[in-house]
């Protein structure tokens, strides 16, 4: 049975992400790695050399678990991957890597939401690259919902969605596509979707459905 290896920052997304591979994924084995302490110290010190050594722990030991692909589920430490991928002998992914292509493919000025300041930076850098890549260019403006994520770790959901929403209905107007930076905002976006005339994008589905791709290729 292959097996995906989810390292996470938090426990907020263990059930949604666990619910939606198996809807995606029913053939593959998950395997869960929790430490949430690494999003409060991404927050305060950004991805530094201590933080990319703790995620590389965590990703090998995604790898002595018996996972076949690794999908990182953090934005905020999502380019502690880029020098993983030098050590970690299996394919690793950023959950917001599909979403960054789809993005940069679907229009040039592309609003960047997030509730968590920290997520904003990689994110950026992330559709910068991948607009490279395809060698196009983009025009990015990253949105904080300032004190969001406070609200729904508080568990105020209600307050934490009419904030988020609202953003999403005024980024839309002057923008080709609108995309939530973290996983965490992705359940808002069915909803939202049928309300503006631009692409709104979240990452979890698009990648479990890559990390889908990956699982199914002949190992080499």
């Amino acid at each position: 049975m292959p097996r995906l290896g989810i390292v996470h920052t938090s426990f907020a997304l263990v059930e949604p992400l666990g619910a939606l591979a198996k809807e995606l994924l029913p053939s593959a084995e998950v395997v869960n790695i929790v430490d949430d302490t690494l999003l409060s110290y991404a927050r305060e010190n950004g991805v530094d050399e201590k933080l990319t050594r703790r995620m590389c722990l965590y990703f090998q030991s995604a790898v002595e678990a018996g996972a076949n692909v690794i999908l990182n589920a953090c934005s905020s430490v999502g380019e502690t991957v880029d020098i993983a991928r030098e050590r970690i002998p299996i394919p690793i992914l950023k959950i917001d890597e599909p979403m960054a292509e789809q993005a940069v493919a679907a229009g040039g000025r592309i609003a960047v939401l997030a509730t968590v300041a920290s997520t904003l930076g990689p994110t950026c850098r992330l559709l910068e690259s991948k607009a490279r890549a395809a060698a196009t260019t983009v025009a990015l403006t990253p949105r904080l919902c300032e004190g969001a994520f406070d609200l729904l770790l508080a568990g105020e959901l209600e307050a934490h969605d009419r904030m988020v929403s609202d953003a999403v209905r005024s980024a839309a107007q002057d923008h080709d596509v609108v995309i939530f930076a973290q996983a965490s905002m992705a359940r808002l976006a069915p909803g939202l979707a049928g309300e503006i005339a631009v692409p709104l994008l979240s990452s979890p589905t698009l990648a479990l459905r890559r990390a889908a791709e990956m699982l199914a290729r002949p190992s080499r």
